[in-house]
């Protein structure tokens, strides 16, 4: 999407039933940082996004108003109020592909404490 183009935040924060946030994003960027276990490094492709992220939208799309997947929600910022992050649709199309074509289970590895 062009810098500043409406989208929609999709998800369950809080818990609460399915709730649709506006939302606007920023210029895609390049960003590294510790995965979720702090045991390595990770590159990733991630779009600032304007709007309202709270627990329960991590894993949720972020949407355009004609419905293209934009990318998906992973975070929240913790310095800019209503502000978070999502990674970008190329980002996760390889996993995306790779799920539709997985039949064995998999493991969700411990949580972080």
């Amino acid at each position: 999407p062009a810098y500043g183009a409406s989208a929609i935040v999709a998800g369950y924060p809080l818990n609460n039933p399915l709730t649709l946030n506006p939302a606007s994003v920023g210029s895609s960027i390049d960003a590294y940082g510790p995965n979720i276990y702090q045991n390595e490094t990770v590159h990733r492709q991630i779009f600032p996004i304007h709007a309202s992220v709270q627990p329960g939208n991590s894993g949720g799309p972020l949407v355009a108003p004609d419905g293209k997947v934009y990318g998906m929600v992973f975070a929240a910022s913790t310095s800019v109020a209503n502000s978070g992050y999502a990674l970008t649709a190329s980002e996760i199309a390889s996993d995306v592909q790779a799920g539709e074509q997985s039949t064995a289970p998999v493991s969700t590895e411990g949580c972080q404490h």
